[in-house]
């Protein structure tokens, strides 16, 4: 019998609620959210890591079931590490990355993912706004996105960026529809990847609204920020604001497609006219790259 099918019905035998078994996990040092219990339970995520599987041994003694009656329910674990990257993809890879391809790449292996990884679940709205400080510098990126789940559902988010200096890692501020789970970054690129688990995880063809906020390292210094836009996106919202003491002489939305091609002005301002802030807004936009820069 299926690992999800066990748990239910030794859930609705015993009586106990998804809340209860949170909190007795908790208690017993092998915390589980209530959503990644749901998500176990309909059998739309399941049980691999480390402390996972040391919470379904407690799951065992507290539902009295035989021990490792979940365990073995379980299938074969999923393989980790890199895993192969089609000639297209990697294709993709290469023109949207450029130079930084291979430090993606790395980067994304340690989150046990890759480049196709970046578009699933698929943003149908892709909304950034980045605070920029009082002398030019990156300061605060929010990053709006709504999902849709696609035929399997999804239960985490990868978010790839790179950041001009990595001394340290960027902090995540606030989380709604997710929550940080790792963060992985490569000192040597910039390149920085986080994980977001969804909450709750994301139902085949539903649709879910997920946001952050993460403040950026120290001692940043370009005056631009940019998103990879894939297929099947409809809108990009991209807004720059300026701290009180900062007025750019010119702000710029750009697109290419792809990192090695020259950029093509979508939209002009000076930084008088902008009024402390910047923003460009595109429906059904083109996959490629996307951005606002200040000078």
């Amino acid at each position: 019998m299926e690992f999800s099918r066990i748990l239910g019905r030794a859930l609705t035998l015993r009586g106990f609620s998804l809340d209860q078994i949170a909190r007795e996990l908790r208690s017993r040092g092998t915390p589980v959210s209530t959503s990644t219990l749901s998500a176990w339970q309909t059998g739309l995520s399941r049980p691999e890591r480390a402390s996972s599987l040391d919470a379904v041994a407690a799951l065992e003694d507290i539902l009295a079931l035989p021990p490792g009656q979940l365990r073995a329910a379980l299938p074969p674990r999923r393989p980790r590490g890199r895993r192969p990257v089609s000639a297209e993809t990697a294709a993709n890879l290469r023109r949207q990355w450029g130079d930084d391809a291979e430090a993606v790449l790395r980067t994304l292996a340690k989150l046990d993912a890759d480049f196709s990884d970046l578009a699933l679940p698929r943003p149908l709205s892709y909304r950034v706004r980045v605070r920029v400080g009082a002398h030019g510098q990156e300061l605060v990126m929010h990053v709006s996105r709504v999902l849709t789940g696609g035929p399997g559902g999804a239960t985490r988010m990868i978010y790839v960026t790179r950041y001009a200096r990595l001394p340290q890692a960027p902090l995540v501020r606030m989380a709604r529809g997710c929550r940080l789970a790792r963060f992985r970054g490569d000192r040597d690129s910039g390149v920085a990847a986080f994980e977001f688990l969804l909450d709750p995880p994301l139902r085949a063809g539903a649709m879910a609204l997920a946001e952050f906020s993460i403040t950026f390292p120290p001692r940043q210094t370009d005056h631009f920020t940019s998103i990879r836009i894939h297929r099947g996106t409809r809108d990009v919202v991209l807004e720059a604001v300026f701290d009180d003491g900062f007025t750019p002489a010119l702000c710029q939305a750009f697109f290419k497609e792809s990192r090695v091609l020259p950029s093509k002005v979508l939209r002009e301002l000076p930084g008088a006219e902008a009024h402390g802030h910047f923003q460009y807004i595109d429906f059904n936009p083109s996959p490629g790259i996307y951005g606002i820069r200040w000078e």
